[in-house]
């Protein structure tokens, strides 16, 4: 009888005979024998040879229903068959994520839920980079493709980075250092060589604030008038009024003011509607009061001019008439002085209201301008002109010299023949009259004749009259062919202009007799 020691030693030697001669089946690798292993690694009843394409996921095997997880979980050779794909990418709906493309990616119904980021009902997803300081497409870029220039700054809206305000010039960017007076916004400051503004080179000079013809809001305006000695750009004034948000003065091309020139700024800059003002500029949100309000202008943080005006007690408040300054006083100064504005007493075009938008304005009447010793308020009806004043002597022609509302006129000569009495034969005489002659004015005239052209033979001159100074005078005639003859009046002030005659003087008729003359030929000029 075998003991429990001798037992075992037996077994572990037969199993080692039967394993030295039993075939290597499932025991030999196939890389060993180039062989498929027959056994089922994964323990879900399927080996390899049977067809199962992952023997390391149980899951996974012949014939099984697929399953939408990205796996060929029937060993068909198609992943997630059957499934449905809305968009047709190849991905089910079932693992699909919604994107920001104009498709229902994921199979719910919906295209491009939770993309609407305002809240308007329509997606938000550009399908390519946009100008507005994101990353649209995602590429890890911000705006690529939009800095034209290549100075690194675009014109892209964005809350980080300033503006290109010219993106077709490289030197020209928020970096940039502002250029003196090269009439261009260097830096996109919004200010046009800036860095060199001073109290009063822009001097207010007339206000619009209550027009009649039209109605406030439409026929509000003022004007500039360049006091600096240079030419200045408007672009980027700040304008403010009393109770109103300022306004900056933004155009798309530079507002250019030579010295001393004058520029309009309207509240509405349409000819067609504002009462016929031809403004540089249309600002908003700027009302001028009609009561009483105030005015000022700065550039660069500089305070240019200003100017306050109330209801009538000291500053004009007209009605249909500008607020203008007198032309001895356009300096930022100066107009502080009340005294120095008035109301305009003419129209700029006909049918508009009074003003004068662009031009230079009429001299205030409480000022003596040209030094005649009258004002306008004394009756000088010019006041630019010394010549000019109530009383004064009417000696000027087309000038209303004694302001009584009468211009002088010149007088008009006729210069004329006496047919009747005239043979025009050589050795006659030839009568002239100037009856027809008259002064506009009725006043009494002077006459002067003149012989302006002869026959080369001829000796007859202005000293041959019996009177040149006469209505009707007389002169011998010597010599055929023709003459001309002038005159010439005055009416004590003006002289006419001269009225010609021409005549041809015939030969003698040497057989037939004497020529009465009344054939010749009479050529008036």
């Amino acid at each position: 009888m075998l003991n429990r020691t001798t037992f075992i030693i037996a077994l572990i030697g037969l199993s080692l005979a039967c394993k030295k001669d039993a075939p290597s089946v499932g025991l030999e690798s196939s890389e060993d024998t180039g062989e498929t292993p027959i056994w089922d690694e994964d323990g879900d009843g399927i080996t390899v040879t049977d067809g199962d394409c992952d023997d390391t996921n149980a899951s996974v095997y012949p014939g099984r229903t697929e399953d939408c997880n990205g796996i060929d979980d029937n060993c068909n050779g198609l992943v997630d068959e059957s499934f449905p794909d809305t968009d047709e990418d190849e991905t089910p709906d079932c693992l699909d994520t919604e994107e920001c493309d104009g498709l229902d990616n994921d199979g719910d119904g919906e295209v491009d839920e939770g993309f609407d980021e305002d809240g308007d009902g329509i997606a938000d997803c550009p399908m390519e980079e946009v100008c507005d300081g994101l990353d649209n497409d995602g590429d890890g870029e911000v705006d690529e493709g939009f800095d034209v220039d290549e100075d690194g700054y675009t014109t892209c809206d964005t809350a980080t980075t300033p503006l290109d305000c010219d993106d077709a010039v490289a030197s020209i960017n928020p970096g940039a250092i502002e250029v003196a007076e090269d009439l261009l916004d260097n830096d996109c400051d919004g200010l046009i060589d800036e860095g060199f503004w001073a109290p009063g080179d822009l001097v207010i000079s007339e206000i619009m604030a209550n027009p009649s013809s039209v109605r406030d809001t439409d026929g509000e305006w003022f004007e500039l008038t360049n006091m600096s000695g240079r030419t200045v750009i408007l672009n980027g004034l700040e304008l403010v009024s009393d109770g109103e948000d300022p306004h900056i003065v933004d155009a798309d091309d530079a507002i250019v003011l030579p010295n001393a020139a004058r520029a309009v700024l309207a509240l509405n800059a349409d000819s067609s509607t504002n009462g016929g003002v031809n403004a540089q500029y249309g600002y908003s949100n700027l009302r001028l009061s009609n009561e009483g309000d105030r005015l000022l202008v700065f550039a660069d943080g500089v305070r240019l001019d200003e100017v306050s005006w109330d209801d009538g007690e000291t500053m004009p408040d007209p009605s249909g008439s500008s607020m203008s300054l007198d032309p001895l006083h356009i300096d930022a100064i100066g107009n502080d002085d009340a005294g120095v504005w008035c109301s305009s007493d003419r129209s700029w075009m006909a049918g508009t209201d009074w003003g004068s938008p662009g031009g230079e304005n009429d001299p205030c009447p409480q000022f003596d301008h040209d030094g005649d010793g009258w004002t306008g308020l004394d009756g000088d009806c010019d006041d630019r002109d010394e010549r000019v004043y109530p009383g004064a002597p009417e000696i000027d022609l087309g000038l209303d010299n004694d302001c009584d509302g009468e211009v002088g006129a010149r007088p008009i000569a006729s210069a004329d023949y006496e047919p009747e009495l005239s043979t025009l034969l050589p050795g006659s005489s030839l009568y002239l009259m100037g009856a027809d002659s008259y002064d506009p004015d009725g006043g009494e005239l002077e006459y002067l004749w003149a012989v302006d052209d002869k026959p080369e033979l001829s000796t007859v001159t202005s000293d041959a009259f019996a009177s040149a100074t006469s209505m009707n005078p007389s002169v011998v005639i010597d010599e055929p062919g023709i003459y001309t003859f002038s005159l010439t009046v005055f009416d004590g002030v003006y002289g006419s202009d001269p009225s010609r005659l021409t005549i041809e003087i015939m030969e003698v008729p040497s057989d037939d007799g004497l020529d009465t003359g009344e054939d010749s030929d009479l050529l008036p000029d």
